[in-house]
């Protein structure tokens, strides 16, 4: 293995501030991401529809002759962008991995993509998702599948498995995403990024379901870093009015001076669990992984305690809430194109269209129970840590696990347990790269990711103890395997 770093991009207020400074351009930070996809995506397939490289140089360089005279832009200019396929693009084409759309090309743009923009934002690809965003682990008849950055023989996970692939091979500066049962903290995971699934909040301007009520989805970003992902999610959930770059750059610099005087007088308390009592299977290699990132952070002076709140009940009542999902976003499709509907799809469709309106206020009821308990248990700590994914990256070949280290699960969701146990909490959770393990003795290091669970609506405390602890984590991941070219 040689040693060698991701090629991450500087940070974003850096290179807003090198834009600022004369000492970088949208264009010459386009022109890296563009070598990075000509390097990288022929294996990859993260990106599989692109925005004319023309255009985008064009629209890169009016984005550079405003940053020259000063103008007010948004927080995101000049930065290269892909959406989710999930996310309506005008006159992009937009798929949502499924041959029904093929050839679809929407007029207007989703909301998530217009904030996006908004912030002046260069949209450069779309970025590959499985069919409808059911699964994590993203492939379609469409566009195929999404290779891992460090093995092409395993997935990224899904399902922002295009959007987190694309980051970790410096593809992109801002990738955004959704999250139903861990699709922006699974492949974040998996591809050794950033991924938060904000607070389960209700904004309908977003438009992201045709219920813009619903909770259970949330519109969010990853990000190479966490000083990355803060700027993309205030971009998406709180978008601001734009300002000259000088002023996005000193707000910035002031916020990071005052975390880091806050830091130097507050000790953390974290929670921690691997298992959560052993109701929850993880993999040998992930648990060792884990593990490590813990001892790391008690050698650092962390206070840890092991505990974890009660979510025996979580797992049915997400099961209820997904299939209700998919039946309010996919129904008409399943009357209309049930033969071109990949069978995990139809599948929860099918769970929620036997639903009785009973079982889903049930689940409703124990949703707002099993909130409550976790609410409680988190005011105790700074936050609570548990492993973003039960297992390591598998083979491509493999649409799901069916076991975890020799245990059997019961449906094809179940290896995600310790994400949509969160979702169905309600509460924010950030994963960040906890250094890596190995399939097999002496194969591929593959990421780990640790997940963080935040105080309810406390979105922003989150992001500040996430670079605490990523920084913290450092020595556990200096040390990458190259990324694959072929």
């Amino acid at each position: 293995m040689n040693d060698r770093r991701f090629p991450f991009h500087a940070p974003i207020p850096a290179l807003l501030r090198a834009f600022r400074d004369g000492k970088d351009s949208p264009r010459a930070l386009l022109e890296r991401c563009f070598a990075a996809i000509d390097a990288y995506d022929g294996v990859v397939n993260a990106l599989p529809t692109r925005v004319d490289r023309e255009v985008a140089r064009a629209a890169a360089d009016a984005i550079g002759e405003r940053i020259a005279r000063g103008d007010a832009l948004g927080p995101l200019a000049g930065l290269a962008y892909c959406a989710k396929d999930t996310h309506a693009t005008a006159g992009l084409r937009t798929t949502w991995g499924s041959p029904i759309f093929a050839d679809h090309v929407p007029l207007a743009n989703d909301p998530v993509v217009q904030r996006v923009l908004d912030a002046d934002a260069l949209l450069i690809a779309k970025s590959n998702t499985p069919e409808f965003a059911a699964g994590a682990q993203t492939f379609n008849p469409v566009f195929g599948a999404t290779r891992h950055p460090f093995d092409p023989s395993l997935t990224v996970g899904g399902s922002t498995g295009g959007g987190a692939a694309a980051l970790a091979c410096g593809m992109t500066v801002v990738a955004d995403g959704s999250d139903l049962g861990g699709s922006l903290r699974n492949p974040a995971s998996f591809c050794g990024v950033v991924g938060m699934r904000p607070s389960s909040t209700v904004d309908p301007a977003l438009r992201n379901a045709p219920n813009v009520f619903g909770t259970l989805n949330q519109i969010g970003a990853l990000g190479a870093r966490v000083a990355d992902l803060r700027v993309a999610h205030r971009a998406i959930r709180t978008p601001a009015a734009r300002r000259p770059l000088a002023e996005w750059v000193g707000e910035w610099e002031r916020e990071a001076r005052q975390r880091t005087e806050r830091r130097a007088t507050r000790p953390l308390r974290l929670a921690w669990s691997i298992d959560c009592g052993g109701s929850m299977p993880v993999a040998a290699a992930v648990r060792d992984a884990i593990e490590r990132a813990i001892e790391r952070l008690r050698t650092c002076g962390v206070e840890l305690v092991e505990a974890w709140p009660d979510l025996s009940d979580a797992d049915d009542c997400f099961q209820v809430l997904r299939a209700e999902h998919f039946v309010e976003n996919w129904a008409e499709l399943y009357e209309t194109d049930r033969t071109r509907l990949k069978d995990t799809v139809a599948w929860n469709i099918e769970q929620g269209l036997a639903l009785d309106v009973g079982r889903v206020a049930a689940a409703a009821r124990v949703r707002s129970a099993i909130f409550e308990r976790v609410a409680r248990f988190v005011a105790g700590f700074d936050a609570w840590l548990l492993p973003t994914a039960q297992v390591l990256p598998f083979p491509i070949a493999v649409p799901y696990p069916t076991e975890i280290d020799g245990e059997p699960l019961r449906t094809y969701i179940d290896w995600v347990a310790s994400c949509y146990r969160i979702t169905v909490s309600g509460h924010p959770a950030l994963t960040l790269p906890a250094g890596f393990a190995s399939r097999v003795p002496g194969g591929t290091p593959l990421p780990v990711g640790l997940q963080m669970v935040g105080g309810f609506g406390a979105d922003e405390a989150l992001l500040d103890l996430g670079e605490r602890v990523e920084q913290l984590l450092t020595p556990l991941n200096i040390t990458r395997p190259p990324l694959s070219t072929r």
